[in-house]
């Protein structure tokens, strides 16, 4: 992001000059997150006009209907057998709280090995299918409702799945449900560094993710704008959360199956923090500064990345650490900057180039926080052809961009390449998971082109013309590919400064149902954004 706060992630189409998006209209949907679209319930469920299978997000993989049906009520239990009750105690807790938000029954959780009687709720452990993995579940209805699985994940799954139905209607057909999902991460990335969002707005999208069984949450702090988390050397923005209000959410988002993962990004994107710290500026040979990025190749400014790191690493129990590391310098912007060549020369030998020292100092990053028992995740753009030293292969890469340029030594590698070379790679393609504050260009992806045009082994950067992402090509994965890991929505806060956090969650509530179906990539009950949006309008948001 640049400093009038707009990301050349957005603006990279205005610069090359001829790829200005058509803007579009966002097509309607349903309420965001708020306390009626919450508590509402709804006579008649939707169902998939072209199978048996009831309405949820996402859509059921398999579904067998029988006959006779569940009603929750007043006498209705929670009931967990006692070899599986430690590992089942927090879902079972949690699925009673949210079944009292939605029906107005507790759902007194037992601890037994009584066979269940009508109206309750079996959680166990018992599935031996190995095709669910850790996250998929069993769901069994009639006169009861067991739900199965090999994890207590796949239980808690097939909770929000139950907790759909009972929306729809307090009486569920009867029915048995197999579910999975295809790919392992499905979230959100969320920039509080331009904009707080605050502790409110953060817990209650922790609990519609998990609604939605999207299960990760990337939560990008720091910035040129801001620096949204209490910080020991007094860095923080005047709007920021304490540490205590982070171990909170972390968790919460614990409780509900997502993994949190902050991104200090560097060495650009170092705006606010250089603030307090001009020495450590980037600054050419005729002492001109680029206030948002950090001169590494100083022995002060590394010691002052990584003591921000480690200040960090602990607050975050999740396995990974994100350094961004995107967007720093232009290829031709680096022959401006002698020091930075000089740099990895010393560090990597006489055939580096200043781009290589990027690569170094992700490496360097790479091995702090692995000595920590954390994988490091990037963004792509450095990821070019020409690089004689590699980012090492056990970092996560997220692919956000292409450039197209006739300059073959300025494109990113497709995700492909990256696959090949053995990097494991996040979908965060520009289009159609992007979002941000508008009008800009080129407009952000609407739902209806994220859920017509787009699937998670489809990869586009920044430059299209319209809705549909034409102009430029995809580029596509095997669909079965096990080094894709999934797909994010990400909203991007900056380039307004009237934006609410409101507006935030306008945006996001669609996008993220559509993000739910994708990721998770069990056959869609409609084909068409129209016919979906009666489904997400009749789910609504989490119930708590």
């Amino acid at each position: 992001m640049n400093d009038n706060g707009f990301s050349r992630r957005r603006i990279l189409a205005g610069a090359l000059g001829t790829l200005a998006g058509v803007a579009a209209a966002q097509t309607a949907h349903a309420a965001p997150l708020t306390s009626s679209t919450a508590a509402s319930t709804a006579d008649s469920p939707v169902t998939d006009g072209g199978s048996s299978r009831p309405a949820t997000i996402p859509a059921l993989r398999e579904w067998t209907a029988r006959s006779g049906s569940f009603r929750i009520g007043p006498s209705s239990r929670i009931l967990v057998r006692p070899t599986d009750s430690h590992r089942l105690r927090s879902d079972a807790r949690l699925l009673a709280e949210d079944l009292r938000a939605l029906t107005g029954h507790a759902g007194r959780i037992v601890v037994t090995n009584d066979a269940p009687q009508s109206g309750d709720v079996v959680l166990d452990l018992r599935a031996r299918d190995t095709l669910l993995g850790t996250e998929g579940y069993l769901l069994t209805v009639g006169e009861s409702v067991r739900i199965s699985a090999r994890a207590s994940a796949g239980v808690f799954y097939g909770t929000r799945t139950l907790l759909q139905l009972l929306r729809q209607n307090t009486t569920v057909p009867a029915g048995t449900a197999r579910d999975w999902p295809r790919y392992a991460e499905r979230g959100l990335m969320i920039d509080i560094a331009r904009k707080h969002h605050s502790y409110d707005w953060l817990a209650a999208h922790i609990k519609d993710l998990a609604y939605l069984k999207l299960n990760y949450l990337h939560i990008h702090f720091s910035d040129d704008e801001g620096w949204r988390i209490e910080s020991r050397d007094g860095l923080q923005s005047p709007e920021y959360l304490t540490k205590a209000q982070v171990r909170s959410l972390i968790e919460l988002a614990a409780r509900h199956h997502i993994t949190v993962v902050p991104e200090i990004d560097m060495p650009g994107h170092l705006g606010w923090a250089l603030k307090s710290h001009p020495e450590f500026q980037l600054r050419d040979a005729d002492g001109n500064a680029a206030p948002n990025k950090i001169d590494y190749s100083i022995p002060a400014a590394r010691k002052f990345l990584r003591d921000l790191v480690e200040e960090y690493l602990p607050l975050f129990p999740a396995p990974y650490w994100h350094m961004g590391s995107d967007e720093f310098l232009g290829e031709a912007e680096f022959l401006k900057y002698p020091q930075l060549d000089a740099y990895a020369k010393d560090t990597l030998g006489p055939a580096a180039t200043a781009k290589d020292g990027i690569h170094g100092l992700v490496n360097d990053f790479n091995k702090l926080v692995r000595s920590r028992g954390k994988t490091l995740r990037v963004w792509n753009d450095t990821f070019t052809p020409d690089s004689l030293f590699p980012v090492d292969k056990n970092v996560v890469v997220e692919w956000w961009t292409d450039l197209n340029t006739p300059i073959p030594s300025t494109n990113p590698v497709t995700p492909q390449e990256l696959v090949t070379e053995g990097y494991t790679v996040l979908n965060a393609s520009f289009y159609p998971t992007y979002a941000y504050p508008v009008p800009s260009s080129p407009s952000p992806a609407t739902p209806r082109a994220m859920y017509e045009n787009w699937a998670v082994h489809r990869f586009h950067g920044f430059a299209y013309f319209d809705d549909n992402g034409t102009g430029f090509p995809f580029h596509d994965l095997d669909p079965a590919e096990p080094g894709n890991r999934g797909a994010a929505v990400h909203f991007w806060s900056g380039g307004s400064t009237t934006w609410t956090e409101e507006q935030t969650a306008e945006s996001l509530f669609p996008r993220l149902r559509v993000m739910a179906q994708k990721t998770w990539e069990s056959a869609p009950l409609v084909s068409t954004y129209e016919e979906f949006e009666p489904i997400v309008q009749q789910l609504g948001s989490a119930p708590s």
